[in-house]
């Protein structure tokens, strides 16, 4: 079970300018604020191990948002077990009647630049403390943010380099000054930055995301960006790239070569060459190889898991020359629901308009991947490929939208009811409100 902890404590504010680790929060106004965190330890951490330590992840929320929306974040980018941080911020936002929060306000400049150190100078002190408190590896601490979260990756990562592993801002912009007067360090320009950005996004344009990248690249640094055809939102192939990015920038040793990759010399079952097929995420071998490698043993390969990962790896490196491949998975509605489902997130990664062409049209639902043992969905007979269709009398069309009915569920609620389909037949499911015990994914029609 991961564990969930939430601390706060007050912090008085007062006067300075040096931008150095903090012990204390400061700014030019006398005032004290509550501030909270939220801790998520990985599934069997002992807090007595004094050998094994973690991949820290932070997650940045939005503006108008709350850290509370970024649990499971820490899973999703390292399932093989890391430690999340979830920090609160100072300013709070009343959006349409809903209480969220904000890295910084905007206003006169002074005013803006002040409530941005102050924000840094938080999630600087926050880190320290989880560093000191938990079994954190200072050697892989990744940070994702979302919108100004994206831009508070920028801000913090780029200013203070040598504390993190990678930075993964998503729909985010750059305000860091990078120029000739403003050099970037040996550091940052070592730190690998990712840019995760929607084509369409009206709220920060993908423009912008990519003058960031294109400014962070001018002078020397390693940034990329991979734009999805969506707008200011995070899907799922979002997080399929940012989990690829920590999982390369986490292993202790150079993948092997390719071939042995794609053909072990030995004999193994489906479950092992999937681990190892996932080496390829890392190959450094030409793009060329690495997609005819990969359309080849697609040709042979028998076992429906082994598909998948081969299938996931071709968008996941952007194998243009695999369109039309992954086009007839898609489109042969005998093919398994695995592997359209998995042709359809590599035509989206591939990023080309004839991919994003393919996919208009196709109807997607939300499916259960998995039961927790013993969960209350366990008790109530929930089964994997469970299509949920509501869930408190809210619509559920995408993965984020279980969450934002959990989160509308009354205090005083006893019983929720979802809705579920099952074999063409709907069924009508009664719950307690909260953990229900299952993990989703999306599903196509």
């Amino acid at each position: 079970m991961k564990k969930i902890i939430l601390l706060s404590f007050v912090i008085v504010a007062v006067l300075s300018a040096q931008p150095q680790m903090p012990e204390f929060i400061e700014t030019s106004s006398p005032f004290v604020i509550d501030l909270d965190y939220i801790v998520e330890l990985p599934p069997g951490y002992d807090p007595t191990d004094t050998v094994t330590a973690y991949p820290l992840i932070i997650a940045l929320h939005g503006f108008g948002d709350h850290a509370g929306a970024y649990k499971g974040t820490a899973m999703r980018l390292c399932p093989e077990g890391a430690i999340g941080l979830y920090p609160e911020t100072a300013f709070p936002v009343n959006l349409e009647g809903s209480l969220g929060w904000a890295w910084y306000m905007w206003g006169d400049s002074c005013y803006h630049r002040e409530t941005v150190e102050l924000s840094t100078r938080w999630v600087l002190q926050i880190l320290e403390q989880v560093k000191q408190e938990y079994a954190v590896d200072s050697t892989k601490v990744f940070l994702f943010g979302f919108s100004q979260g994206g831009m508070m990756t920028y801000q913090v990562g780029i200013q203070y380099p040598h504390l993190f592993r990678g930075l993964l801002p998503a729909g985010g912009w750059l305000e860091v000054p990078i120029d000739e007067a403003h050099p970037l360090d040996s550091a940052a320009l070592n730190l690998p930055v990712r840019a995760l950005h929607g084509a369409y996004d009206e709220v920060v344009s993908w423009e912008d995301g990519k003058a960031a990248v294109d400014t962070l690249s001018r002078y020397g640094a390693r940034a990329e960006i991979i734009s999805y055809p969506a707008g200011h939102t995070l899907i799922p192939e979002l997080f399929d790239d940012a989990r690829d990015f920590v999982y390369c920038l986490t292993q202790d040793s150079p993948p092997p070569a390719l071939v042995d990759i794609l053909w072990p010399r030995q004999t193994l079952e489906p479950g092992e060459h999937v681990e190892i097929l996932r080496k390829v995420l890392c190959a450094t071998e030409p793009m060329e190889d690495i997609e005819a490698g990969l359309l080849g043993l697609e040709e042979t390969a028998t076992s429906p898991a082994v598909k998948e990962m081969i299938i996931y790896l071709l968008g996941a490196r952007r194998c243009v020359g695999s369109e039309y491949v992954l086009k007839q998975i898609l489109q042969d509605e005998n093919k398994p629901q695995i592997l359209r489902k998995a042709a359809y997130s590599a035509l989206i990664k591939l990023g080309t308009e004839t991919a994003w062409t393919a996919i208009e049209g196709i109807e997607k639902h939300i499916v259960i991947q998995e039961v927790v043992p013993g969960s209350q969905a366990n008790e109530v007979g929930l089964l994997p490929g469970d299509v949920i269709v509501r869930y408190n009398r809210k619509r559920i069309d995408e993965l984020g939208d279980i969450q934002e009915a959990k989160d509308k569920v009354a205090d005083n609620q006893e019983e929720v009811v979802m809705i579920i389909e099952r074999d063409g037949e709907k069924e009508r499911i009664k719950l307690a409100p909260g953990q229900i015990g299952i993990r989703l994914t999306e599903g196509i029609k």
